[in-house]
């Protein structure tokens, strides 16, 4: 029966997937209001399949995404959630496997103490200059290695906030010198203050918005109508994630902006956009939610859009296509070879001289914590390295390998 299940549960990377999806479900909402012993509860049925994955990197993978969501939209039920999960995690596969997602929670303590005192170098330096108050932001300094890497090109950013960037890159760059700032505005959130309807009687609402969806709606403060090519040229916002967001700001719910096409897609980059003057809520206070990608691509489909399917391709590698199909993502595979590949050298280091069928065990069993490599996975790190001149082929045995000092 265990064989069965496990069997089963490691045929693909779903598995892995959906587990993290309901671990990220449980910390979101799932434990609000449990008690302590309700919690441990929940989380130690988990954890008790997460002891049947084969490939607990690509579950780590997967977490490692959902946490970040969770720390940086404060979406977390508590912080003893969150570290009572790793805290299992760690104890089930040792504190290298934790490494990072304890690096994320120390890089969010840090970014709140730095977060205060940007706040105070800001009010002292106004009163110094008798400046009138500029636009708050909050900042997350993240570290590179510890997060899921976005290679996302920063977008354009309206003139007032590149110079609370500037004031902010000014503090902290004086405090640690020799670091960069790179600026991920992909993953950003701002409240912006919006007046519809007439003059004489506006009405004024505070939007909860994505960095991208704030670039947009700035742009229409100069002008009632632009059309996509006219947006993406202003703000440079990735062509996908425009589309996405321009669409979540034309939804019947959140009709901020009058999309000029008809259908649920964006046709061509002539398809005009107007603010909607006579946009209504009963809430003061709107949060405006993005709409799914796999709704996105099936809208794009249904409007016969190829340049939009095409700018959708590269979307098939990412992790979300990766967890859809039950393959192992890409970002998972690289690191692997770098894993069995370190595996190897450290394991030759030490040996000196191994013959093939060893070399094969030993890096099985060093990375079983992880994942299990396969023979023919292994063999061609092997002769990768020996490419490399990193191991040799014995002269007078072909299947004994010497480590090259």
């Amino acid at each position: 029966m265990k064989e069965s299940f496990e069997d089963f549960l490691n045929k693909d990377a779903r598995a892995a997937s959906c587990l993290a999806v309901y671990v990220d479900e449980l910390l979101r909402v799932g434990l609000r209001g449990t008690s302590e012993e309700q919690m441990n509860e929940e989380l130690n049925k988990a954890i008790l399949v997460f002891r049947y994955l084969s490939d607990k990197d690509v579950f780590e993978s997967f977490y490692k995404q959902h946490l970040a969501k969770r720390l940086l939209g404060g979406r977390s039920v508590s912080d003893d959630a969150e570290r009572a999960m790793v805290s299992l995690l760690k104890a089930e596969c040792g504190y290298q496997f934790t490494t990072k997602l304890e690096g994320m929670f120390n890089d969010m303590r840090i970014s709140r103490e730095t977060r205060d005192k940007f706040k105070s170098y800001k009010r002292q330096q106004e009163s110094r200059e008798g400046s009138t108050k500029g636009i708050d932001i909050e900042v997350d300094v993240l570290t590179t290695g510890y997060w899921p890497s976005q290679n996302v090109p920063a977008c354009t950013l309206p003139d007032d906030i590149q110079t609370a960037i500037g004031s902010f890159s000014d503090f902290y760059l004086e405090k640690h010198t020799g670091r960069k700032l790179f600026w991920q505005t992909s993953a950003g959130q701002a409240e912006i203050k919006a007046t519809f309807g007439p003059a004489d009687k506006p009405r004024k609402h505070e939007l909860c918005v994505s960095t991208y969806q704030m670039c947009i709606l700035l742009l229409f403060n100069d002008t009632d109508t632009l059309t996509l090519g006219q947006i993406r040229s202003q703000t440079h916002i990735p062509d996908q994630e425009l589309r996405r967001h321009l669409i979540s700001l034309c939804t019947p719910k959140n009709r901020i902006l009058k999309k000029g096409s008809k259908g649920r897609g964006i046709n061509t980059d002539k398809d005009a956009f107007t603010f909607n003057s006579d946009y209504t809520s009963k809430l003061k206070r709107v949060r405006i939610p993005l709409v799914k990608e796999t709704s996105l691509a099936q809208n794009q489909s249904a409007s016969g859009d190829n340049q939009a399917s095409a700018s959708a391709a590269p979307a098939a590698g990412s992790a979300t296509a990766a967890a859809a199909d039950g393959s192992v993502p890409v970002a998972v595979e690289e690191d692997r070879r770098h894993l069995v590949e370190a595996s190897i050298v450290r394991i030759m280091k030490a040996r000196k001289s191994l013959n093939h069928n060893d070399l094969i065990a030993e890096v099985t069993r060093q990375l079983s914590n992880r994942f299990h490599p396969s023979p023919q996975f292994i063999k061609k790190r092997i002769e990768s390295l020996i490419e490399r001149e990193y191991l040799e082929r014995s002269e007078s045995e072909h299947r004994v390998y010497h480590y090259v000092a």
